[in-house]
């Protein structure tokens, strides 16, 4: 009989099986290839495999349904199953193949040397068994012609004594009173004490046992396991007094009479195993940067909260922190110092919890707070504002002072039968709550803000489908030189068709938008509707050729890197000249990081563009930035406009923005005029243009095309 080994390699890619076959060459094998797992199935039956390597993830049956069948099959039961696979390594995945019995698993790409190493064994065990098969044969044979040839006896025990002893495994036989008749020579590799040691004393296996382990231990060996498949995973401290992870299957041997000759046990190190368990295991319920408690361990901690709740006649609190303007710090100072950043936050909140609280990071720079068996509401809230006030102190990171606040929404539950889920929703909602009434500072949940929160979310689904049903309208209001009187361009405003409520203006739905990054897509829409119509105006001669149209950039817009390739994109594809396109800005966001918005307000004064400054007055523009900004035009905040005729001093702050711009060679605009005495003290300061109901409400497309081809002075 040939010593060459059947070794089964089953994979659905074909580079894969030549690869594999390309790593066993020189190990004096016979691989059979298998494309799949119906095609390694019928092998089966006409070869007797060493060993079967094994991909995961395969079309039609995939590798664990291949694995199953292998084991339901009487000849092939038995035969070793190494996984070889690229799938996630999470501890579902590696769980699964055990139960299944596989003997190891290998993640592609494959070491060589390492999976030539464990082929390698099995094939020897193999070649050895078939070994052991060969000499019963000739040992039945010697028996059938020389009745009971002691030589053939001693022969048979030899070749028996070296397959068991050169088994990897801890191999052990104990008679039918536990005493001892053999121990493998693997007891030395795994445990550190000879063979002989536990020969001498049968106690001593027991001795070397964990102490947590010992009942469990007894009950194995003294019961009767329901299948060959039963094992116990124990714990033994071996001669170095270190810790091992033992696994231990035992099978009762039977005489040819029927009566029993003892116990045969097999154990096998399955530390490293049980050390990558018990990492997957805390990757799974843990931060990995912050090391803290995630969300999942979070919830779970709060349901034995209010267990425990029912009992103690207590109550506990959930506050979910978010801090404020974190964005600004890794935007600016990059995200592995951001990362430094949220270390220092979870290091400065440990230090506030009390040891039977939990801190956990949900993800971001969001946290979570249980504060567990409170006296009170009054003690909840006082714990709440306590970190709200820590957290203004500022941090020091590499040397940097970081000064940062924390928003934070705290429900507080008494209710024994709530879902942890819902408690936690509860208080990020009450956090957004606080971070839109101004940040720092904590909001306690209230129903109502479910209701606004439930409101909010369904506005953003009805802006999703609005965006895809093309329901947004353009509005356009007129911009009329102060002087003349005459319409100088357009505003371009949007409005939501709703299919149902109808018009819908701007506030109550841009917030949303800019909250949930939809405002990009919108501006985006907004801005190519607006320069095509205004483009249509002038091909029909509708629109002056000095006559512009103004488009809004919002917050997160001017934060796209893509905006100025955007805008030149647009333009050219609607042929709008870049000279009566005016986009105007808000001081605020300009002045978010006034570096970067030199550089990107140059880019698009390159391209041609109106540049404007909105709602000035209400930021704190620095007089070297707003010199440094390609600007054309200062917008006056609507705040001041409607208080001239009320209050003196906002006539000297628009006369004092009018003389700035004048003195940078600004154009000014003055939005929100509303009576004839606001427009009289606008012209008197020498404002350039106005816009204001007084002049127009914002209109439709077809009556700002009325509007512009009256040709004449607006009359007020």
């Amino acid at each position: 009989m040939s010593d060459q080994v059947d070794v089964l390699v089953v994979d659905d890619e074909r580079i894969n099986l030549r690869l594999l076959e390309g790593v066993l060459l020189g190990l004096d094998l016979n691989v059979v290839k298998a494309s799949s797992g119906k095609e390694a199935l019928a092998f089966l039956s006409d070869h007797d495999f060493a060993v079967v390597l094994l991909d995961v993830m395969m079309p039609e049956m995939d590798g664990f349904t291949t694995a199953e069948r292998i084991r339901s099959t009487e000849s092939s039961r038995h035969v070793p199953i190494i996984f070889v696979t690229a799938i996630s390594k999470e501890q579902r995945h590696v769980f699964r193949g055990y139960e299944l019995g596989a003997v190891d698993y290998l993640f592609k790409p494959v070491e060589p040397g390492i999976l030539k190493s464990k082929v390698r064994i099995f094939v020897e065990l193999h070649r050895k068994t078939r070994g052991l098969e060969r000499t019963t044969r000739e040992l039945e044979n010697t028996i059938s012609e020389l009745q009971s040839s002691k030589r053939a006896l001693e022969s048979s025990e030899r070749r028996y004594r070296i397959i068991a002893d050169y088994n990897y495994d801890w191999e052990c036989w104990y008679d039918v009173n536990g005493e001892p008749l053999y121990i493998s020579p693997s007891c030395k590799r795994i445990s550190g004490y000879s063979p002989q040691k536990f020969m001498d004393d049968p106690l001593f296996m027991k001795q070397i046992i964990h102490q947590d382990d010992h009942g469990r231990w007894d009950h194995f060996m003294n019961g009767h396991p329901s299948s060959e498949e039963d094992s116990l995973d124990f714990r033994i401290f071996n001669s170095s007094n270190r810790m091992r992870w033992l696994s231990l299957v035992r099978r009762e041997v039977i005489d040819e009479d029927g009566s029993s000759l003892g116990v045969r046990t097999s154990m096998r190190d399955i530390t490293g195993r049980k050390e990558v368990e018990e990492r997957l295991r805390h990757q799974a319920l843990h931060d990995p940067l912050t090391g803290l408690a995630n969300r999942d361990l979070f919830l779970d901690r709060v349901e034995r909260a209010m267990v425990r709740m029912a009992s103690r006649g207590t109550i506990m609190a959930i506050a979910f922190i978010d801090l404020d303007r974190f964005k600004v710090i890794n935007d600016s100072m990059g995200h592995v110092f951001g990362d430094k950043v949220l270390l220092a936050v979870a290091e400065r909140l440990k230090n506030l919890i009390r040891p039977h609280d939990t801190l956990s990071r949900f993800g971001g720079d969001e946290f979570g707070l249980l504060f567990d068996d409170l006296a009170s509401e009054k003690e909840a809230l006082d714990l709440a504002n306590q970190v709200v006030s820590t957290m203004r102190s500022q941090l020091v990171v590499e040397g940097q002072k970081v000064r940062t606040s924390v928003s934070l929404g705290l429900d507080i539950v008494t209710d024994v039968n709530s879902n942890a889920e819902e408690r936690v929703r509860n208080a990020h909602t009450a956090m957004y709550n606080a971070k839109e009434a101004g940040k720092d500072d904590c909001f306690v949940f209230k129903e109502k803000m479910r209701e606004q929160a439930v409101k909010k979310m369904t506005i953003e689904t009805e802006l999703r489908l609005a965006l895809e049903r093309n329901e947004f309208v353009l509005f356009y209001q007129p911009i009329i030189d102060l002087k003349t009187r005459r319409a100088k361009g357009f505003e371009a405003l949007v409005r939501w068709q709703h299919p149902e409520r109808g018009l819908v203006g701007p506030g109550e739905f841009i917030h949303i938008a800019e909250e949930t990054g939809l405002i990009v897509d919108i501006g985006e829409w907004v801005l190519r509707e607006a320069t095509t119509t205004a483009q249509k105006w002038r091909e029909s001669d509708v629109l002056s050729q000095d006559i512009f149209i103004a488009v809004n950039i919002s917050a997160e817009q001017f934060r796209e890197h893509g905006l100025v390739d955007n805008v030149r994109r647009i333009l050219k594809e609607t042929r709008l000249p870049p000279s009566c396109l005016k986009l105007e800005i808000t001081e605020t966001v300009v002045m978010v990081d006034a570096s970067d918005s030199v550089y990107k307000l140059n880019m698009l004064k390159d391209s041609g563009v109106f540049l404007s400054i909105d709602d000035f007055g209400t930021g704190y523009s620095s007089m070297n930035y707003l010199q440094r900004f390609p600007i054309d035009q200062l917008k006056v905040d609507l705040s001041f406009v409607q208080r001239l005729d009320v209050d003196p001093a906002s006539i000297e702050i628009v006369r004092a923005i009018i003389n700035l711009a004048h003195g940078l060679h600004l154009e000014v605009v003055a939005e929100g005029i509303e009576t004839e005495q606001q427009l009289s003290l606008l012209y008197s300061l020498q404002c350039d243009y106005g816009q204001g109901y007084l002049v127009s409400r914002p209109v439709p497309q077809e009556d700002a095309e009325i509007f512009l081809k009256s040709s004449r002075a607006v009359s007020l």
